[in-house]
């Protein structure tokens, strides 16, 4: 097994190849970090855009990207035949390394139900952000009874935020944020700073 960053488009295909594979809604055409999104960022910071080969064949990926300051790993996979091999792990500890060896003081990540718990292994501290289009900041804060409101936010001026300290994920929370304000999205998002 061999961990290395991308150099070559060429490599970068491959890659991506097996991001596709793995989570084909990001193919429908209005996903943000689009082959052409990870061709800039092949060009600006290739230490982050990093991969798993056995032989001939890639069976992992962990792609992130300097994000304003915050490094931000986008999306992080491992092939179906070499899940539980620790090839994940070894990925993350491998981009914590270049991040630090790079300067920077942190990670940012989001995560898909179910691979949290990955996350908080490795010293991860997870959060629930909440998005809507629809609703206000206020509107989205009110809802929330129990959790420390982290910040708060306008992305890219359109999609109001609200990020929420949570000490555990609360999918009764995400479901009732989600019921009430139709549209909505929630997620766990992750962080670690060094």
């Amino acid at each position: 097994m061999m961990i290395d960053n991308v150099k070559t488009i060429e490599e970068l295909d491959a890659v991506l190849q097996l991001v596709f594979s793995i989570f084909p809604q990001v193919t429908d055409g209005t996903y943000k970090y689009s082959r052409d999104f990870w061709i800039d960022k092949l060009n600006e910071l290739p230490e982050l855009l990093l991969y798993a080969k056995d032989g001939d064949k890639v069976c992992g990926f962990v792609l992130a990207w300097n994000d304003h300051g915050t490094i931000t790993a986008v999306t992080v996979g491992i092939d179906k035949e070499y899940r539980g091999q620790g090839i994940g792990k070894a990925l993350m500890l491998e981009l914590e390394r270049r991040v630090k060896a790079l300067g920077y003081h942190g990670i940012a990540l989001g995560a898909g139900e179910g691979a949290e718990g990955f996350y908080e292994k490795l010293g991860y501290k997870g959060s629930l952000l909440i998005q809507s289009e629809k609703y206000s900041i206020d509107e989205l804060k009110a809802l929330n009874t129990e959790y420390e409101v982290l910040y708060t936010n306008v992305y890219e001026g359109k999609i109001n935020q609200v990020c929420l300290r949570l000490p555990k994920i609360d999918r009764e929370l995400q479901r009732k944020y989600e019921s009430t304000f139709p549209g909505c999205s929630t997620q766990m998002v992750f962080g670690k700073e060094f």
